[in-house]
């Protein structure tokens, strides 16, 4: 009897023994099984880490495509990541590829739908394509984030010929106290220019028959658009490109909103071969230009001298290109 139990002892002591150290032998494989998924998973935020940073390095040097294929790997190991997909829709931006640009914005706004910066971006898309009525939309929700983004606003409604919007804002603004500075200009263009018409409608000058110095001495006093550009075209004419630089430079002050001002001052100043500067002046003024086809192709026209200029022939190439497919279509 008592061998029995010495028996059935010694055999609970080895299966007791057996079972723990099955359960140590469990219980390492688990440890050994989450140690490597963590591993894992601290090699996967350092690759996306190393590739993201990657992209930025490659964007702030202009290699936007080798930029996008950095993005692209990260989106394989986080998929849907909003800072990624901004970044994606930043460097299509840069490539002029509206289409995936767009794409990408609007999937980052669908986890982030106020982020301000985003809204920014797919503004500027818009913009660049022309497509002044999104952007406009786009920029209204721009502002109920950031009250100090309303010289856009003003701009836009002028892009979509809104003009009374654009002066109830700025009289809205100004009642409010929250006129600033750079939006000045436009209060001078929009609403003390309705007073410069009505002065210029009253008196005949016979402009076109004016030489330059009279020209300029009467727009000295009456400050009106329509004299202005009859000053500015007789000094393209005789090729006083100084003084039309000059000149539209400081017009730009009084009417900020109109293109023919910096058309006029990026011909002065390609023909200066101030190129780099003629570019960002055009391309600015580009954005201004409504439903006037002819003044559209004089602006490519310009664009594509300046980057002939700057020894880009490719770019010069496609904006030729545009200038005179808009010439024949109008034709």
């Amino acid at each position: 009897m008592y061998l029995r139990t010495v028996v059935v002892i010694l055999i609970s002591f080895f299966y007791s023994a057996a079972v723990i150290a099955q359960q140590d032998t469990i219980a390492d494989e688990y440890i050994a099984q989450k140690n490597v998924k963590e591993l894992q998973q601290e090699q996967q935020e350092l690759n996306f880490t190393n590739f993201f940073f990657e992209a930025l390095q490659q964007k702030a040097i202009d290699n936007f495509e080798k930029a996008i294929v950095a993005l692209e790997y990260c989106l394989t190991i986080k998929p849907g990541e909003t800072a990624v997909l901004f970044e994606l829709s930043k460097n299509y931006l840069e490539l002029e590829n509206y289409f995936e640009a767009e794409s990408y914005a609007k999937k980052a706004l669908e986890t982030d739908s106020d982020n301000l910066y985003i809204l920014m971006t797919l503004k500027e898309i818009y913009n660049k394509q022309g497509n002044f009525k999104e952007a406009l939309e786009i920029q209204k929700k721009v502002v109920e984030l950031d009250r100090n983004q309303q010289v856009d606003l003003v701009i836009l409604y002028i892009k979509n010929n809104m003009i009374d919007e654009a002066r109830e804002l700025l009289v809205v603004l100004e009642n409010e106290g929250l006129l600033s500075d750079s939006l000045i200009p436009f209060k001078q263009s929009l609403l003390e220019g309705k007073v410069i018409q009505a002065q210029e409608n009253s008196t005949d000058i016979p402009t076109e028959q004016k030489s330059i110095e009279e020209l300029k001495s009467i727009y000295e006093k009456d400050n009106s658009f329509q004299t202005l550009k009859f000053l500015l075209s007789k000094m393209l004419a005789s090729k006083d490109f100084l003084d039309l630089e000059s000149e539209s430079s400081r017009a730009l002050e009084l009417f900020p909103a109109q293109p023919l001002l910096y058309l006029m001052n990026g011909t002065a100043l390609n023909q200066q071969k101030q190129y780099e500067k003629a570019l960002d002046m055009l391309l600015n003024g580009l954005d201004y230009v409504v439903d006037d086809k002819l003044l559209e192709a004089d602006f490519y026209e310009q664009i594509s001298l300046s980057y002939k200029g700057l020894r880009q022939n490719v770019n010069a190439t496609k904006y030729y290109n545009k200038a005179q497919n808009l010439r024949q279509k109008k034709s």
